[in-house]
């Protein structure tokens, strides 16, 4: 089943078959299985008619792409969960979701997407034929995602419109994006192998569901287009991206951008809502997450990453980096180099 008919090569009929985690009638196993791949969950078929449900999924780096679908009528209630995003795009049949707050849509095969949100809890209900592919993104990725492309920071959950219109030339741009990651996967490409080139996949399916997806956030994204910033306030910026590994100090950034220490902190609290040294921060705890997550030897360990990206309190880095992605960094390196192996990962 192919997303794009830009795909070169035909797609096997059903997505990433080859990783099969699940093939049962069996309601309680269906749900523990989705469950541990996903998030916990009721499963509740209607009419208490016979499952038939198939599991295909691959850890690509912090993402989980899967091919889901329960060959019945069923309900799923999602409760909050604080820590993923999840989105469920439509390939066969259709959904119904609604959440907590009201909101409620309808997604249909090759048209729509649902985003499930961290803070809510949600109920989705298949028709019998529906199949989707599931992705499960973690809340501090995609929210410093968000961060990075509209330089602010983004201390809430996003509050995206349940929907996504993949009709759209965005939501056409995230098919293409989602059915490169399967073509990959299934053909078992370059991207699937090497994890410098998983990285910059993970970008572009982010940045592509960020404009895909309809929301608030849009006017970050927009205000940041359209809104030159400060030229003290850019030449800052460029030298903390440039700079990033030498980390620089507040003299440093002054000094680059050419303005005293004052006039450079309300630039970056006025326009990105953080002072220089909270953005440096957020950046290097970013690198460091990419190279726990991106591992480029079995041999790694948590204090190389943190030293070479400049925490040198490993006590310290440890909370820090566990407020954020709620997980110790040890744990997201065990994962990464395969120590936890419920899915399979490149």
């Amino acid at each position: 089943m192919s997303l794009s008919s830009a795909t070169a090569s035909p797609a096997p009929a059903e997505p990433l078959r080859q990783y099969g985690r699940l093939r049962t009638a069996d309601v309680a196993v269906a749900q523990k299985v989705v469950a541990e791949v996903y998030e916990p969950h009721i499963l509740d078929p209607v009419n208490r008619t016979r499952l038939d449900a198939r599991l295909n999924a691959v850890q690509t780096g912090s993402l989980t792409l899967g091919y889901l679908t329960y060959g019945t009528e069923t309900r799923i209630t999602l409760p909050p969960n604080e820590r993923w995003y999840h989105v469920n795009i439509t390939l066969a049949g259709s959904s119904r979701v609604s959440r907590e707050d009201g909101h409620r849509g309808t997604t249909a095969g090759m048209c729509s997407a649902a985003i499930l949100l961290p803070h809510r809890s949600q109920h989705i209900d298949w028709d019998a034929n529906a199949a989707q592919f599931a992705l499960k993104v973690p809340r501090a990725d995609l929210e410093g995602q968000l961060a990075g492309l509209a330089r602010k920071q983004v201390a809430e959950p996003i509050d995206f419109d349940l929907v996504v219109n993949l009709t759209t030339p965005a939501g056409r741009g995230l098919l293409r994006c989602v059915d490169f990651v399967r073509t990959e996967w299934d053909e078992n490409g370059i991207l699937a192998q090497n994890a410098d080139s998983r990285r910059h996949l993970e970008a572009m399916i982010l940045t592509n569901l960020l404009a895909a997806a309809t929301g608030p956030h849009q006017r970050l994204l927009q205000n940041a287009a359209d809104m030159p910033k400060p030229a003290a306030l850019q030449r800052a910026l460029d030298h903390i991206h440039d700079h990033i590994r030498d980390l620089p100090t507040l003299t440093d950034l002054t000094a680059a951008a050419g303005v005293s220490a004052r006039t450079l902190q309300c630039h970056f609290l006025r326009e990105i809502g953080c002072t220089p040294l909270q953005y440096l921060r957020d950046l290097r705890l970013r690198g460091a997450r990419d190279a726990l997550v991106h591992p480029r030897s079995a041999e790694l360990m948590v204090s190389a990453v943190a030293t070479d990206w400049g925490f040198f309190n490993f006590g310290r880095f440890a909370s820090l980096y566990r407020s954020v992605y709620d997980e110790t960094p040890s744990a997201t390196l065990r994962r990464a180099l395969g120590a936890d192996r419920a899915l399979p990962s490149a």
